[in-house]
């Protein structure tokens, strides 16, 4: 059944997934001929974007553009599907995560910088899940758009994509990194964007109008979700077909109306299909005769073949091939994975008067056991101890961000039960995230947000609402009374003293 959407909400989305003015005032432009003004307008994108049918307004960079990207694939037994699915989530460069109808279940897609950092990524799943990844290169695209007619049942649109040969240059990847993530939803987001290249307004726009007419970029404008602006129905055919006949089939899908996706892959174990067709849809038999037109039209009939429709979404964000990775974080183990264990007076006298602060000597630790009668061999070996344990989780400076020009930033997401465990690590992958506790609310899942600038706190809540398909509710500091950490070890009472390791 197809989806109606409001007038409005089609005026704002669909002619914009493309040709998005590129002037100082881009809202204003698309609000004239509407009647409204650039506040209205970025008030119904905000929205728009709150209840998860808009992405982000920016650019979708074509295949050879720069970055790395790899479709890859995983036989999770089903008993073990939610929990492989929530640690392959749980990465940062893992930006679609999808389950299929086939036993090769888990289908992903990995993005970095290059390919040894999604190499790693992909390592790095494998470890964690104690199961193979299948690495699915792509050796040649044919089409790739992802814009939706949302007046349709399916996209009309057809053609062959653009294969960049040259890279964006270095100096050019901050800007893409900006445009990859999306304009910020001001009156004026070029001029934002300049600023925190600090380049010229007019150097930010040529270079977007450059790419766009070169073809690095496939569109500039308006993403959306499409799971939640009713194409629901997605199927990936794939196609075992003899090496010399892959590109006039190939090209051939490509022509095809509805079909979003088609590439080459490369052959891997004893998966030997090689060629890929993805029809995205509102409902299976639409896409299903698509399908069957396109195989047609393609003359793969009689080729060994295979159509595997999803069955659940786990992840679905942008990607991120030229934003740098961030630093590998040192993540705290869930509470209920943790041993409880007791601290020793000696420890919790320790940590009590560290509390106080850390002197500034030469010999820091020396002085510290000076103070308290240890040696300082012994001060660093408990130091490292309670490091391994989980008692401390850092050994370092505790600063006030606001000071520093950052901001934190509370937030809290209404969880549905059956995707909290997947929507949590999720969250626990953005680096911007220092704290996720679960509470007894509508509102259940409660974190902060920490970042350098509020342009980047509020960058990390729109990249973390658009990953988990949920309005996250952000509560930014208005005024501070009174802030205090310190906790003491030490029991203020008679009493044993016995603390958990939190």
């Amino acid at each position: 059944m197809q989806t109606v959407q409001p007038p409005l909400d089609l005026a704002l989305l669909n002619p914009w997934q493309r040709d998005f003015p590129l002037c100082r005032e881009p809202f204003s432009e698309i609000g004239r001929p509407l009647g409204m003004d650039a506040k209205a307008v970025l008030a119904h994108y905000q929205r728009l974007q709150n209840e998860g049918s808009l992405s982000r307004i920016g650019a979708v960079f074509a295949p050879g553009a720069g970055g790395a990207s790899l479709l890859a694939a995983m036989a999770v037994p089903p008993e073990r599907l939610e929990d492989v699915a929530a640690i392959v989530s749980s990465h940062a460069g893992v930006n679609h995560n999808y389950e299929r109808e086939h036993d090769t279940n888990l289908w992903f897609v990995a993005t970095g910088p290059d390919d040894a950092h999604v190499e790693r990524l992909l390592c790095s799943i494998e470890v964690e899940t104690g199961l193979p990844v299948q690495r699915l290169p792509m050796l040649r695209p044919y089409r790739i758009d992802t814009g939706f007619d949302l007046r349709a049942s399916q996209s009309r649109a057809s053609g062959a994509t653009h294969w960049v040969k040259t890279p964006l240059r270095v100096q050019d990847q901050p800007l893409a990194a900006l445009a990859e993530r999306g304009l910020p939803l001001v009156e004026r987001p070029y001029d934002h964007w300049a600023d925190q290249l600090q380049l010229p307004v007019e150097a930010v726009l040529t270079t977007l109008e450059r790419w766009l007419a070169e073809c690095t970029v496939s569109r500039f404008g308006v993403v959306v979700r499409h799971h939640e602006l009713g194409f629901t129905a997605n199927a990936m055919t794939v196609f075992d077909v003899p090496e010399h006949e892959v590109d006039a089939c190939g090209e051939a899908l490509a022509r095809v109306p509805g079909v979003t996706l088609a590439y080459q892959r490369a052959r891997t174990g004893d998966w030997r299909y090689n060629l890929y067709c993805m029809v995205h849809g509102r409902d299976r038999d639409s896409v299903r005769a698509t399908v069957a037109h396109a195989v047609a039209q393609a003359g793969l009939a009689d080729m060994p073949q295979a159509t595997l429709f999803s069955l659940r979404r786990f992840k679905q964000t942008g990607a991120r091939r030229f934003t740098p990775p961030a630093p590998a974080m040192s993540r705290t183990l869930p509470t209920h994975q943790k041993e409880r264990c007791m601290l020793t007076p000696e420890d919790a006298r320790l940590i009590d008067h560290l509390h106080g602060g850390f002197p500034l000597v030469d010999r820091p630790f020396a002085a510290v056991g000076q103070q308290l009668g240890w040696s300082e061999e012994r001060v660093i070996e408990r130091l490292h101890q309670l490091l391994a344990q989980g008692v401390l989780t850092r050994f370092g400076p505790l600063f006030q961000i606001e000071r520093a020009g950052g901001q934190f930033v509370l937030a809290a997401i209404a969880v549905p039960e059956e995707r909290f465990d997947v929507v949590n690590a999720v969250v626990n992958s953005f680096p911007e995230v220092a704290h996720n506790y679960r509470r007894t609310h509508a509102l259940n899942m409660w974190f902060v947000v920490a970042a350098e600038s509020p342009a980047l706190a509020q960058d990390a809540i729109d990249r973390i609402q658009d990953a988990v398909g949920l309005q996250v509710f952000a509560f930014p500091k208005e005024e501070e009374y009174f802030v205090e950490l310190r906790l003491p070890a030490l029991p203020q009472t008679g009493e044993p003293h016995g603390a958990g390791c939190l």
